[in-house]
């Protein structure tokens, strides 16, 4: 695009690793990016950071604190165009409250799937709902969403599907991968079921147990390893309980916190990945596994059915133990079947979900907002 680099300030959390991921594309781009954040964490080199974190933000004095930080942190920065890659957050709620301009919110899931996912209180819900009516772009990452924000009272006009998706240069199909395996403790001939989703009682791990149970006894050799990224550690202690009783010790692995380069790696180590969300946008982990070639099982979510084909590129289930078992049990038996889901689930997010394409969507966005702005001064 023969156009000037742009001043881009990207408001988000710099603890996600998606944060940083995207600041980096938008700088090889060839732009001046900032990132306001509200905690401290990474941010790429040539990325300029303003983080807005307090010692502690306990307390109404430490919330006040801490809003006067982001209050100074969003204020402070001038750009052409402002970026929050998060509905309900604070950085976003408070570009909206300065009247940043132009503005522009992605969505993702749980940040406007209030009811579903049970976030924010009526404080927060409607501060999300009137930034993203006033702000000047919204993407959504599905169509579902994108009808969850029009009953925001946010014109059709205004939003835009951007998948974001998978930066294929990290994730992508090894040869041969004994890494994770060998960290893990689990033998080559093991067959390993991945859960990639945040340690929480919302994913379902639980269940993913009671099925477990169910699927060693037709095939001995498996093993269930979990993500323990932001963990619930009440909820650990209740799974590692669980496991105890089902006496499935030597079939369960919990992994250390990852980042991008080991989550390849341990997406390239198993044979199947799973994810049991009642609610969702278009999951992340998901697409990373199909992009390594990592067959998933996913909640038979309607929502999905407009990205993902059932047995061709993903595999459905109800999220009742049952049928999480006929699912391992028949992916993990039916060669063919398995390896339609692989090459399929590989060509589907290598055409529809690359993070580089998608991010050009967004740069295309700011331009066009920058130039509506420019003609209303």
């Amino acid at each position: 695009m023969n156009q000037k680099p742009l001043k881009i300030c990207v408001l988000a959390a710099a603890s996600s690793s998606h944060t940083y991921l995207q600041c980096g594309i938008l700088r090889d781009f060839g732009h001046h990016v900032t990132l306001v954040s509200p905690d401290d964490g990474k941010c790429p080199d040539g990325v300029r950071h303003v983080p807005c974190s307090v010692t502690s933000h306990q307390g109404i004095i430490g919330k006040l604190r801490w809003l006067k930080t982001i209050y100074n942190g969003v204020k402070s920065v001038e750009a052409d165009v402002y970026h929050a890659h998060y509905a309900a957050e604070l950085t976003t709620w408070m570009a909206w409250f300065v009247g940043k301009k132009p503005f522009m919110i992605s969505c993702l899931g749980g940040d406007v799937l209030f009811d579903e996912q049970g976030t924010l209180g009526p404080i927060g819900r409607w501060i999300t709902k009137r930034a993203l009516k006033k702000c000047d772009h919204v993407t959504v990452v599905s169509n579902h969403l994108g009808k969850a924000v029009e009953k925001f009272g946010v014109h059709q006009s205004k939003i835009q599907r951007v998948i974001w998706g998978v930066n294929h240069e990290i994730f992508r199909p090894l040869s041969q991968n004994k890494t994770a395996r060998s960290l893990w403790g689990v033998t080559e001939d093991a067959q390993v079921i991945f859960s990639p989703r945040m340690l929480k009682p919302f994913y379902n791990q639980i269940m993913m147990l009671d099925a477990l149970k169910e699927v060693v006894l037709q095939s001995p050799k498996s093993v269930l390893v979990f993500a323990t990224y932001n963990q619930d550690a009440d909820y650990r202690k209740e799974l590692e309980a669980r496991t105890k009783e089902l006496e499935l010790e030597d079939h369960v692995r919990y992994a250390p916190p990852m980042n991008q380069q080991e989550m390849m790696l341990a997406y390239n180590g198993a044979d199947l990945v799973i994810s049991l969300s009642p609610s969702d946008g278009t999951p992340v982990s998901v697409m990373e596994a199909m992009a390594c070639g990592t067959p998933v099982i996913m909640a038979d979510l309607e929502r999905y059915k407009e990205f993902f084909v059932h047995k061709e590129t993903g595999w459905f289930t109800k999220i009742e133990a049952s049928h999480v078992v006929s699912a391992i049990l028949e992916l993990l038996n039916d060669q063919p079947r398995y390896e339609t889901l692989k090459i399929k689930g590989m060509t589907l997010i290598k055409e529809k979900a690359d993070l580089h394409s998608q991010s050009r969507l967004l740069e295309e966005s700011s331009y066009r907002l920058i130039d509506i702005n420019s003609d209303l001064l």
